[in-house]
Order: structure tokens, then sequence, then C-alpha cells
């Protein structure tokens, strides 16, 4: 999968030009890096982010745009065919805070669950970290089940395409 579109956003696969406009997003949700990784974003983190991503031949890294717009609203990170054939597993969905409560992340998965499907994939997985309570009642409000408890308290979700 390297694109798909839905009525608000387009999604493409993020590049070595996109460095600047990834920072600039991570850097507008600093309430989810505080939450995870307990601190404010790095400096390097779009460039660690991307070269992680185009490092991985079963990883996308996919930049949601607003039709025309300039600035990237949010980023999906999936892994494909994890962890086995036909899964995907999605690693990041992150929207700017400011455009948080407004639709996009519940369009962004429908999106991309139709965009799997199209091309044969048979699940979506996602792991939810314990202290992320907003994310957890985010994916299980879009249809994904937890089906088994991870380590320290993480739950693996899951939803049938």
């Amino acid at each position: 999968m390297t694109s798909f579109r839905t009525l608000h956003l387009e999604a493409r696969p993020a590049g070595s030009g996109d460095v600047d406009a990834l920072q600039a997003l991570l850097e507008a949700s600093p309430g989810y890096h505080r939450l995870v990784e307990g601190g404010p974003v790095g400096q390097n983190a779009a460039a660690d982010l991307l070269a992680d991503a185009e490092a991985d031949p079963d990883r996308r890294l996919l930049l949601l745009w607003p039709p025309g717009g300039t600035m990237a609203v949010g980023v999906v990170d999936l892994q494909v065919h994890w962890p086995e054939p036909g899964a995907a597993h999605v690693r990041l969905l992150l929207l700017r805070e400011s455009l948080q409560g407004r639709g996009l992340g519940r369009e962004t998965a429908a999106g991309l669950e139709d965009a799997l499907r199209e091309e044969g994939f048979r699940a979506l997985r996602l792991s939810v970290t314990v202290e992320n309570g907003g994310a957890r009642a985010f994916w299980e409000r879009v249809g994904f089940a937890p089906v088994e408890r991870l380590h320290a308290g993480d739950t693996l979700h899951e939803k049938l395409l």
C-alpha cells in the first residue's frame, strides 16, 4: 500500500523531502510524546523515524495531508505482512493535537482499512500502551477488539477486514 484518500485527507508516502513536515507534525503533538516517551519530541525524531521506516521494506510511513494543503496533519506508521502474511500492524496513528476530536482519526482508520482490504489484507492489528487510555478508547470505538495482553499491561487489538 502506497497511499489512500478519504473525504478530507490524502495519505501519501513520506520520504526524505518530508523531514521538516514530519518534524513539525511531531512537535505539534507534545501530549503524545510526554505520555509515551516521558518528554518532548527530540530534534531528530522525524529523521530517525524516516530512516527506520526506509530501512524496512515491509514498513509504510504515510503523511496525512488535507486536499491542497501544505501542512501535514497526521502520520500513519504501518507494518505490512506482520506478524504474518495478510495482516498489517499500525505502529502509530498520530494527528496534530489541535485537530484531534474532529473525526479525522476515524476517517483515517476507515480509509486505511478500505485500502488494506482492497489489497487483500485480512486483519489490521495494533498495540496500545497501558498509559494511553485515550488511544485504547479510540481504537475500540472504531471497532478494534482487544485480543491479547502483552508485556507491561499493553494490549494487542485487532479488526478483521
